[in-house]
This record gives C-alpha cells, structure tokens and sequence, in this order.
C-alpha cells in the first residue's frame, strides 16, 4: 500500500479494532486505535447487508400497515368511540413490540456492522460515511497542511431518524482549496460544547 492509501489503511485499522472492541466502541465516541489513529465515532451509524435488509424489510412493513389501518379506523365514523380507542390502542400495543424488535435486530453488530465515522491519525482526517448521511461531503481526506479553518455549528441531520434524532452537532473542517470535512455528533446538548472541545482539541494535537 503506498504513502497516498493512508486514509484507507487507518479507516481499516480503526475497524478492525472497532469489530474487536464493539462494548468499548459502542460506549465511547472518541475511540483511541493503534498505530496513532483515533476514531470519531460521534453517530450510531450503522452498514446493512443483504441479510440485514433482509431481515429488517417485514418490520418495518408491518409498522407500515399498522400505522394505515389504524388511521382507517379512526377515521370510520361508523364505529363506536370505545371500540376506536380499544383498536387504536391495540395498534399503538404493536407498534412498539415492532419498534422493540426493530431496535434489537439494528442492534445486532452481525447484520448492522458499525462502518461510518472519522478517523485522524498523524497525516490528516478522514471523513467516511455513506451520501445519504453528506451528500456531498460523505468520503474527505485532508491532510494536516491543508486544513485552513474550523467551526462547530448544530444542524438538521435526516439520516438520525432512525436513531431516535433529527439533529446533529457538526465539526466543520475547511481546507486551504476549499473543501469541507464534516465530522458529526450527537450528544445530550449540555454535553455538546465538552465533546466539540475535545475533538477540536484532538485536531490541534495531530497537527503539529
């Protein structure tokens, strides 16, 4: 692997000690690898395989259907109002036991292999998500030399509807030709301001 492969060699170094650490990982969003590289794991982002999307596929199918037929019966002004409720509570009941069941199945590190973060390490950072979570900054590598400026801003992040939030903070980093690194985390907000440190923190440290 030659000296320009560095962003790929730390991204699989970083989960190789991911998959070998998942307690650790799943419990810290800064994640200290060998070899110097530190991953950001700011986001429960997770990968699905076909037989995660497999398996996910009726589920969330079933939610589906549930959550229209009990639009129906509320709206049916033929039946009693006892009998709505009753019904609508029954499917609020299943709603949950199948959100229950959704959460353990993306739990499941086999079928939902954690496989989006950033990793820096003593050349620069690199950003690797998927472009549903940055369209247009999913894969960025910058080395040190380049980097030009950083902010910390919240945001709207879509992609954290299916964790439970539908916005993020973000570690904006800019380089000197003008291209965005975006390093994202979700944190109780109280806690937000101590990890943005820390990460710029990191930063400032692989620099020099």
């Amino acid at each position: 692997m030659n000296q320009e492969d560095w962003p790929t060699k730390d991204y699989q170094t970083a989960l190789s000690h991911i998959l070998e650490h998942e307690n650790e990982a799943a419990s810290r969003i800064i994640l200290p690898v060998d070899k110097g590289i530190t991953a950001v794991l700011g986001l429960p982002l997770y990968g699905a395989g076909f037989y995660g999307i497999f398996m996910l596929s009726p589920i969330i199918l079933f939610m589906l259907v549930i959550s229209y037929f009990m639009l129906v019966i509320l709206n049916t002004d033929s039946m009693e109002m006892q009998t709505q409720v009753l019904f609508s509570g029954g499917c609020l009941f299943l709603l949950w036991a199948l959100g229950k069941a959704l959460q353990f199945l993306i739990s499941t590190r086999d079928l939902f292999p954690r496989k989006y973060f950033t990793t820096l390490s003593s050349k620069g950072v690199s950003s690797h998500y998927s472009k549903l979570h940055f369209p247009f900054h999913s894969k960025v590598t910058l080395g040190w030399s380049d980097v030009e400026a950083t902010r910390v801003y919240r945001s709207l992040f879509p992609a954290g509807l299916f964790a439970g939030f539908l916005k993020a903070n973000i570690i904006e980093i800019t380089s000197k030709s003008g291209d965005i690194l975006k390093i994202p985390f979700h944190v109780p907000s109280d806690q937000a301001t101590s990890v943005a440190d820390t990460i710029l923190g990191l930063i400032k440290e692989k620099m020099k």
